[in-house]
């Protein structure tokens, strides 16, 4: 053999040796990749576009591939951990994930890139926009510099994976007929090596068959020490679910002994079962008696309705001067006179008896109050001059409606309650202006018109008992005929009401009432006008009478109706 046909052969050797070098590198930059499928308006056929422009230059795992194997790992959520997890597993060095908006006539296509061996977002995302339903020109350009670009920069993740493993999903595929093709061309080198004395290449292809064999166990061992990792994983995770099982259990039953515990000390101090019907979730263990008993706790009751008896004492006393010849006669009764009265409140946001935020506390009021029978009694003398007692007709009344919003200070049976009232009202007492002997009766009727805000507290104390109070500012804005010039003319008015209460439940929807309630109107008369009587029941020009108070003591036992 000459020496130009041996520098000839050995050129061709550098030549190959360089192409598989080459080649080599290029498919060790190629990235293995998945494109998760978009979400949007076209998604489709932009995933397509997508995944045609990485397979030029990297290969891409296909989808149902990866949606298996989270699957099987139950991991479907894309979050860092699963992620992570599938990556490694499917030997994955990147993920991109993508999200399409349509805006007037063009689609806004938002592209984020995860690395596979942390399974953090890298960077910010790769933002573009297409004219129609593909990504046309600038759109891949804007992806090729951002997107594939980042891609190259991947840390690999499939540790040393050989060539057939890494394009076996998208990329570039080798027929049967060419791989077979490759080994007879391969036998046939060999041939021709030994025929032509190269014992060398021989020697060559005996070691890297060792070679292959080493790297094939080392990835057998590989493969069976993961399978153990992750036995031992799958068996340290049921142990901790048991563990966590068996705590949770412990602490059942744990629950349950505080409970049988709270109970026999309940019934020790005489509110055993018959009483059971203000105790908590956890103390009685009974549900949907529970849940009954919250429904109309004052923090979710939907309507408190009472009904029953309401007693009313009136005193109407002037403050006069001392030397007032006929001093007004006002007004008292000793022992308070018996009414029928309702009282509803209704809240229309908590028929449900679920909390709804502010509106579940917004509400409405309605009262009445009657006075059923008042026996006036005044003496004068008839015309014998002897001193007789006439009966007056006397009529008592009152009525307001409003609004009202409650606050609870929490959603539990044993919350307190606060809250605020706005209410409109008219409160009248008359009595006949007449005497037998057509003398003046000399008490002033009044016809109270008035806009009162106010305020209240429930306040539950132990599980059948709730106290209950309230005040309330009177707007007087009329006053009837106290205020005419026939009586005492103009004057200052304010007036104010106090309530105090409690509730005892009878059974989970039925309850009395019992209230006592004190109500005070003030006047001041101004003196301005002199024919009126803070002037006139007496000789001199001076006015004489200067305010007047105006009290109702009284209470309520009723019955009442909560839902």
């Amino acid at each position: 053999m000459s020496s130009s046909s041996k520098a000839l052969r050995n050129s061709v050797f550098i030549a190959l040796a360089m192409l598989l070098l080459l080649a080599g590198n290029a498919f060790a930059g190629r990235k293995r990749v998945v494109v998760l499928d978009f979400d949007g308006p076209k998604a489709e056929k932009f995933h397509e576009d997508l995944v045609k422009l990485i397979k030029k230059s990297h290969t891409v795992v296909s989808v149902d591939k990866w949606n298996a194997k989270a699957e099987e790992l139950d991991a479907a959520k894309v979050t860092e951990k699963n992620v992570k997890k599938i990556a490694k597993k499917l030997k994955v060095d990147g993920v991109v994930t993508g999200k399409v908006e349509k805006r007037r006539d063009e689609y806004i296509i938002r592209l984020k890139l995860r690395s596979g061996t942390t399974g953090e977002i890298l960077g910010n995302s790769v933002q573009t926009k297409a004219d129609g339903p593909r990504l046309d020109g600038q759109a891949q350009r804007d992806i090729k510099e951002e997107l594939i670009g980042a891609i190259e920069e991947l840390e690999s993740n499939h540790d040393g994976a050989d060539e057939e493993e890494a394009t076996e999903e998208e990329g570039p595929k080798t027929s049967k007929k060419d791989k077979d093709k490759d080994k007879e061309e391969e036998g046939s080198a060999d041939e021709g090596s030994h025929k032509s004395g190269f014992s060398k290449k021989h020697d060559m292809d005996e070691t890297t068959s060792k070679d292959e064999e080493k790297s094939e166990k080392k990835k057998k061992d590989e493969e069976k020490a993961e399978k153990k990792k992750k036995d031992e994983e799958e068996k340290a995770e049921r142990e901790a679910k048991k563990d966590e099982e068996e705590s949770d259990k412990r602490d059942e039953e744990k629950k349950e002994e505080r409970s049988k515990k709270r109970k026999a000390s309940r019934e020790e101090e005489g509110e055993g079962e018959g009483e059971g019907e203000g105790s908590s979730v956890e103390e009685s263990g009974d549900v949907d008696d529970v849940d009954a008993e919250l429904k109309v706790a004052p923090s979710r009751r939907a309507i408190d309705a009472v009904v029953g008896l309401s007693f009313t004492a009136r005193n109407l006393k002037f403050s006069y001067s001392q030397d007032l010849g006929k001093p007004p006669p006002g007004y008292k009764q000793v022992v308070p006179v018996p009414g029928a009265m309702v009282d509803i409140t209704a809240y229309p946001m908590s028929f449900n008896h679920k909390p709804k935020g502010i509106i579940s506390g917004i509400g409405l009021n309605i009262l009445y109050d009657q006075v059923i029978k008042i026996n006036s009694v005044k003496k004068y003398a008839d015309g014998m001059g002897t001193l007789q007692e006439a009966n007056l007709t006397t009529k008592e009344n009152r009525w307001s409606v409003g609004g009202v919003f409650r606050y609870p200070l929490g959603m539990e049976k044993s919350s307190i309650v606060v809250g605020g009232t706005l209410s409109y009202g008219r409160q009248i007492f008359s009595v006949a202006q007449k005497l037998p002997n057509n003398d003046p009766t000399d008490i002033p009727n009044v016809a109270y018109t008035m806009l009162s805000p106010g305020g209240f507290v429930q306040a539950p104390v132990i599980p059948k008992v709730t106290l209950n109070a309230e005040a309330m500012f009177h707007l007087i804005t009329n006053t009837g005929e106290i205020q005419t010039q026939a009586q005492y003319g103009p004057s200052t008015v304010t007036g104010f009401e106090f309530a105090l209460g409690g509730d005892y439940m009878l059974m989970k929807n039925v309850f009395v009432r019992a209230s006592f309630r004190y109500e005070t109107i003030g006047f001041k008369f101004k003196g301005t006008d002199p024919m009126a009587q803070t002037h006139t029941r007496d000789t001199d020009p001076d006015q004489d009478v200067q305010g007047a108070r105006d009290s109702y003591l009284g209470g309520t036992a009723t019955v009442g109706y909560v839902y």
